[in-house]
């Protein structure tokens, strides 16, 4: 069985799917089947009512999905994908202060963030090249950047402080 969290206007249900065409929603069972007409677009049937279903992927857990003729916007994740986004968020807001080291030797070729600059974990923080290739230093967590420890076109050693987030 496949269990998902699916939000919709921040509101949170859990979704599971069995493996003979049923579908709960929380604790809800309903008969479901779906029908592949195009990429994007469905024919699915709950119980007695059927809809038309089409999606546009945002990203990775954002779907827009248009149903008879209305537009929602929903975040799909699985059970384990929305604990990771939990713990994610929870130690991003603990005020620790995490430094990013060089993985490599190289030159700093591009620095995109400033002190003081709220980032998103994941995000991309500065370019370092290295055997001529661009290597994208990105943010361990959520947070702001406290400090930037180098400069554009300097050269970097291995484990050289490169930026610190609070």
């Amino acid at each position: 069985m496949s269990e998902y969290i699916v939000t919709l206007r921040g509101i949170r249900k859990n979704i599971k799917l069995s493996q003979n065409s049923k579908i709960f929603v929380e604790s809800k069972a309903f008969h479901c089947e779906l029908i592949k007409l195009t990429n994007s677009t469905f024919r699915l049937q709950i119980d007695e009512k059927i809809y038309d279903i089409s999606y546009v992927k945002m990203d990775n857990d954002k779907i827009c999905v248009s149903l008879s003729g209305f537009t929602y916007d929903l975040e799909v994740r699985t059970v384990l994908q929305d604990k990771v986004t939990k713990v994610i968020e929870k130690t991003g807001s603990l005020n620790q202060l995490r430094e990013v080291k060089a993985p490599m030797p190289g030159m700093l070729l591009k620095i995109k963030k400033e002190p003081g600059q709220k980032i998103e974990a994941g995000e991309s923080i500065m370019i370092l090249e290295a055997m001529k290739m661009e290597n994208d230093i990105k943010s361990p967590s959520l947070g702001i950047i406290k400090e930037i420890f180098v400069k554009e076109n300097a050269a970097v050693e291995k484990g050289a402080r490169l930026f610190s987030v609070e």
